[in-house]
C-alpha cells in the first residue's frame, strides 16, 4: 500500500501551504527523532519505466551520530555497518567484506541524511508536497551536485519518518518503507561492531 502512496504523490505538481521554513522545522524535528532508531524495512527498485528491479528487505538501527547497522535479511543477506570510524560492508554469500573510512564511505550516501545532525537545510532546498493519504511528503533538492542523488522524497507520519524515495540521475528510484518503529532505544554497543568472521576476504583499509 505505502508503495503505491509514493508512486501516486510522485506523480503530482508540488503545492506549498507552509513556509520552506516551517516545512524544514517539521523535517529537522522527524530526523532528530532518529537518535535511537530500530525498524524494519522494505526496500524497492524501480528503473525508469517505474517496472519492480530489486526488492529486498531487513531492519536498521541508528545511533546518531555515526552509528548504524542496516542489515539486508532477503532475498540476499548483506550487514551494512557504521561504527562511527569505519563503514563494513559483509555480503554473505561471497564471504567477502569491504572496509573504507565513514568519512568517504558515507560523504554523499542516502543514508547520511538520517545520520546527520546538522539541519536538513543546510545542504538541501527544502519544500512541501503535503499531505498524500497516510502520510505527508517532503521534497528534497541537493544543493550540491556530486550526491548519489538527484532528489529525495520523504513521507512523514506525524513526527516519525515513516518512507523515502530516492532518485537518481537516470531515473532509477529506491523506495524504502520502514514498519515497527521504535525510537529511544538502548543498544548494546555490539550492535556497532563488526568483527570480519574467519575466512572472509577482506578489502580496503579502515580509518
Amino acid at each position: 500500500m505505502l508503495r503505491i502512496i509514493i508512486l501516486f504523490f510522485i506523480t503530482l505538481a508540488p503545492f506549498s501551504q507552509l513556509s520552506a521554513d516551517e516545512v524544514a522545522e517539521r523535517l529537522n524535528r522527524a530526523l532528530n527523532s532518529l537518535d535511537n532508531l530500530q525498524a524494519e524495512f522494505k526496500q524497492t527498485v524501480l528503473d525508469d519505466d517505474k517496472q519492480v528491479v530489486q526488492q529486498s528487505m531487513g531492519e536498521v538501527s541508528i545511533q546518531r551520530p555515526g552509528k548504524f547497522a542496516w542489515i539486508y535479511q532477503q532475498p540476499y543477506e548483506q550487514q551494512i555497518i557504521a561504527d562511527g570510524k569505519e563503514l563494513w560492508v559483509f555480503d554473505v554469500d561471497l564471504d567477502q567484506v569491504t572496509v573504507k573510512p565513514m568519512e568517504s564511505g558515507l560523504s554523499t550516501a542516502p543514508i547520511m541524511l538520517l545520520m546527520q545532525k546538522q539541519p536538513v537545510e543546510t545542504e538541501f532546498e527544502v519544500s512541501e508536497i503535503g499531505q498524500r493519504k497516510y502520510l505527508y511528503w517532503v521534497e528534497l533538492l541537493p544543493k550540491k551536485q556530486d550526491m548519489e542523488f538527484s532528489r529525495v522524497y520523504i513521507g512523514l507520519e506525524d513526527e516519525l519518518v515513516k518512507a523515502m524515495e530516492l532518485r537518481d540521475n537516470f531515473g532509477q528510484s529506491t523506495q524504502i518503507v520502514f514498519e515497527n518503529l521504535r525510537t529511544g532505544v538502548i543498544f548494546d554497543p555490539k550492535t556497532f561492531e563488526f568483527d570480519p568472521p574467519p575466512g572472509v576476504d577482506v578489502f580496503g583499509a579502515g580509518g
